[in-house]
């Protein structure tokens, strides 16, 4: 026989007589919640469901009372309470998924169910112990890129850290866990590679016939701005006189999940760039004013207006990035360029490296790129401390040291006799 329901307390902005409470949340996501039993230590257990608009989760609250109703509040034992797949979904949609992007949010619901739901989804907390774990990231690092690993166990460590902040356990066993790096492996990305000395010379010549390629990869080779930027970018952020650039926003994608993490729908929208430090002046090159005045030109000519520098000229909206890398895709095709590694980010790549490569100050780099901490520039472009940049520092020390001594370092001018290599 069903136990008897509890009455519930009326408060503000929500909902009495056991019928769940339904609010709206900072990031605009309807939240529904439904007390729908009891704990063995006596504290209540809730179920909570997100969607999109107010009727859904009208709907979804409905049915959760409809069944407490009919089947009385639910006792759930010790165990079950710790089951590591339920609590980390709920500890996901909780604290992960409104302060994500919804790119980072939907590779990191993908790691979870595709990889650590399948190796750790049955197990009690307190089942999953520091063997465990290690085998499951030893076996990992045998198949996938370092990065993917560490991602995973960033994700596991943050977890089991809010598991013990809760005191569903006692320890963080992710604590003493090692990953270690593929022999090789230096943690780099194809995209983060430039391109080749003599490609850069030949794809500008090749660009040339290209009237709408040729303005995108001159801004971008000689901006540093993200593909995704470079597709939100308005003319309103563009100053030809002052010769300067205003980032401000970005195209990202929304992506919409159902209950069991399944991707809904995906749709691309203008949003917020990838970080705040993202939000950035740049000042900007003759050669990319010059490309922007012929790519307006030429817009005046062929009636293509719209408020984006680069839009969908069928259209007049934002230009997708899907669409601009099959652009590209087309263009490496024509030209025979399509094992050259050439993607949409390498030329943001190729004006970091070229700047590294002119000793230009790596916090000025960072700065023009957007990233927050120089750090993450000189991880991404360390391969562009070669010999050739320290022998060129060497030549520099001996200038000071000429300059210093006034005197003429011996082995900077012909050798003396007697002396060979």
């Amino acid at each position: 026989m069903p136990q008897q329901m509890k009455e519930a307390k009326t408060k503000a902005g929500r909902r009495g007589n056991n019928e769940g409470s339904i609010f709206k949340r900072k990031d605009g996501r309807w939240c529904g919640e439904v007390l729908t039993g009891y704990k063995s230590d006596g504290k209540p257990i809730y179920k909570t469901v997100y969607r999109k608009t107010q009727q859904e989760v009208i709907r979804e609250v409905a049915k959760l009372t409809g069944d407490v109703f009919a089947n009385g509040y639910t006792s759930v034992s010790a165990k079950n309470e710790r089951n590591f797949e339920v609590l980390c979904r709920e500890w996901f949609d909780l604290f992960v998924a409104s302060t994500t992007s919804s790119r980072t949010e939907e590779t990191r619901r993908y790691t979870l169910k595709n990889h650590i739901f399948p190796a750790f989804g049955k197990y009690d907390l307190k089942d999953i112990d520091l063997k465990r774990l290690q085998k499951f990231f030893n076996d990992k690092s045998k198949k996938y890129a370092s990065d993917t690993v560490h991602k995973m166990k960033n994700l596991l460590n943050n977890f089991f850290a809010y598991a013990v902040e809760q005191n569903y356990l006692t320890v963080n066993p992710m604590a003493k866990v090692k990953v270690k790096k593929k022999e090789g492996d230096d943690g780099s990305d194809e995209k983060g590679q430039a391109l080749k000395p003599e490609v850069r010379e030949a794809l500008l010549e090749l660009v040339e016939e290209s009237p709408l390629l040729k303005p995108i990869i001159i801004t971008s080779s000689f901006t540093g701005l993200r593909p995704q930027e470079i597709c939100a970018l308005r003319w309103d952020n563009v100053s030809l006189v002052n010769k300067t650039i205003s980032v401000k926003k970005a195209v990202v994608k929304e992506t919409e999940f159902d209950e069991n993490w399944n991707v809904v729908s995906r749709r691309s929208v203008i949003g917020k760039t990838k970080t705040k430090k993202s939000v950035r002046n740049i000042a900007i090159p003759d050669a990319v004013v010059t490309a922007l005045q012929e790519w307006l030109l030429h817009c005046k000519e062929n009636d293509i207006k719209s408020e984006y520098v680069f839009p969908n000229t069928k259209t007049g909206e934002f230009r997708k990035y899907s669409g601009l890398r099959s652009s590209l895709e087309r263009f490496k095709k024509k030209h025979g360029l399509e094992g050259e590694g050439i993607t949409l980010y390498t030329f943001r790549h190729t004006f970091a490296t070229v700047l590294l490569e002119e000793r230009e100050n790596p916090r000025i780099v960072a700065d023009m790129m957007g990233h927050e901490k120089i750090s993450t520039t000189l991880d991404l472009y360390s391969h562009v401390v070669t010999n050739s940049v320290y022998e060129q520092t060497a030549q520099k020390l001996d200038g000071v040291y000429e300059k210093l001594t006034k005197k003429k370092n011996p082995t900077s001018s012909s050798q003396p006799a007697g002396l060979s290599e």
